[in-house]
């Protein structure tokens, strides 16, 4: 019996090892995002007395840049680095009257909205990354980070589905912000038509193998 208990602690601190030196060894598989191929939306709604005499936004935030690194067996060492110019975002052409897209546009860049003279960037970069369901290749995710608009950083959370491809990785996801909270006065027209203050931001992430991938 004395024997037997001797054995099992240092057993059971060599497990303790053993476990602790795969995380640590777990590999890391590095992506670069797809701009071309992933898509960023923005829906505004309307809000106000007159919001029947408005119409409701879609905004393109097209990405400049992006990085996903995926530690494999190990999702919560993952990370996630986003970069758009906000000089670019923009209305989905026929989601609105032609004749207003060049003065939503011109007013979201504006120092009313964007302010993309003084903030010409936009960022997201991941904290944490929670593991919820997985599924096969399909895996729920809840990632939390911090946003930069404007000069300023926000805590977000993204609840993502993320599936595993021959090529890469795609990540779709959505989720409701307010305008207010990301310090933005939701703009109004007259007073009596304005944009709401609760807004949804859709994704679809595209990310194929860096070259150096490790």
């Amino acid at each position: 019996m004395m024997n037997s208990r001797r054995l099992a602690r240092p057993l059971a601190w060599l497990a303790l090892f053993a476990a602790a030196a795969g995380r640590l060894g777990a590999e890391t598989e590095a992506y670069a995002v797809d701009a071309t191929a992933s898509r960023v939306r923005i829906h505004l709604g309307r809000a106000g007395l007159m919001k029947f005499l408005g119409h409701e936004h879609a905004i393109e935030a097209p990405l400049s840049q992006g990085r996903v690194e995926v530690v494999d067996g190990d999702p919560a060492r993952s990370r996630v680095a986003l970069r758009f110019e906000a000089a670019r975002l923009a209305v989905v052409p026929g989601s609105e009257p032609a004749g207003d897209i060049p003065k939503v546009e011109q007013r979201m860049r504006g120092p009313e909205v964007l302010d993309v003279t003084r903030h010409p960037e936009i960022a997201f970069v991941s904290t944490s990354v929670r593991s919820q369901t997985q599924d096969g290749s399909r895996i729920r995710i809840l990632l939390a980070g911090t946003l930069t608009l404007r000069g300023r950083s926000f805590p977000v959370e993204v609840p993502l589905e993320v599936v595993r491809e021959p090529l890469g990785i795609v990540a779709r996801g959505g989720l409701a912000l307010n305008l207010r909270d990301l310090g933005i006065e939701p703009p109004s027209v007259a007073g009596v038509v304005n944009v709401a203050n609760r807004f949804r931001l859709e994704f679809e992430i595209r990310a194929t193998a860096a070259r150096e991938a490790r």
